[in-house]
């Protein structure tokens, strides 16, 4: 997928469809078409090819723009998901590999971010600068914190078999383009450093 940005003014890297897909419908809601300013979004499939895509954009002359999830709670997430187990030896063995899986979350983070010359912090807060932006823990708990009537949209729009549940691309777009309210400030910030690479 990578190639897509070749071609492109300046391109917006992500672990995912999704990311790309509620910055296009914040786009849309303010009138503005990415596309049309040269604009492409591009999902590396994974927050391991970021720092890759990334370097090979930059040495192209291709401006780039990485968003990507911090993930700062997901080790207390996947500990939560096996509580109910009995053998309290396979609990220990699953939280530890989860806690091994952290640590190489938080080195990824400092070394994206170190890459970028940014701060090489471990778990970032959410923000946006003008060459990334980041979800302290996910997206999603981003977008529930601070958004909450995207949710409401989103659950509308699958509620009239409109909207797909789960992390659908189609979804997450329509509920960012026509949500109630406005998008909190770090996604209005980062459609303003994603816009300026191209200004």
């Amino acid at each position: 997928m990578l190639h897509r940005g070749f071609f492109s003014h300046a391109a917006v890297l992500g672990e995912g469809t999704t990311d790309g897909a509620l910055l296009e419908g914040c786009a849309e809601r303010n009138g503005v078409n990415l596309g049309a300013e040269g604009i492409t979004f591009v999902d590396v499939t994974g927050r391991d090819d970021l720092l890759l895509s990334h370097a090979i954009c930059s040495a192209m002359c291709i401006p780039c723009h990485v968003i990507f999830d911090g993930d700062a709670g997901l080790e207390e997430r996947k500990r939560g998901s096996v509580r109910h187990l009995d053998r309290e030896n396979r609990r220990e063995k699953k939280e530890a590999a989860f806690e091994q899986q952290a640590r190489k979350i938080s080195g990824s983070n400092a070394d994206l971010l170190g890459y970028l010359r940014e701060s090489r912090s471990p778990w970032p807060a959410t923000g946006s600068a003008s060459v990334y932006t980041v979800c302290e823990d996910n997206l999603e708990t981003n977008l529930g914190e601070t958004w909450p009537s995207w949710g409401e949209r989103k659950q509308q729009l699958i509620d009239e078999g409109e909207g797909v549940s789960d992390k659908n691309a189609a979804t997450y777009r329509e509920a960012a383009r026509t949500a109630d309210s406005d998008p909190p400030y770090v996604l209005q910030a980062m459609l303003e450093n994603v816009r300026g690479m191209v200004r």
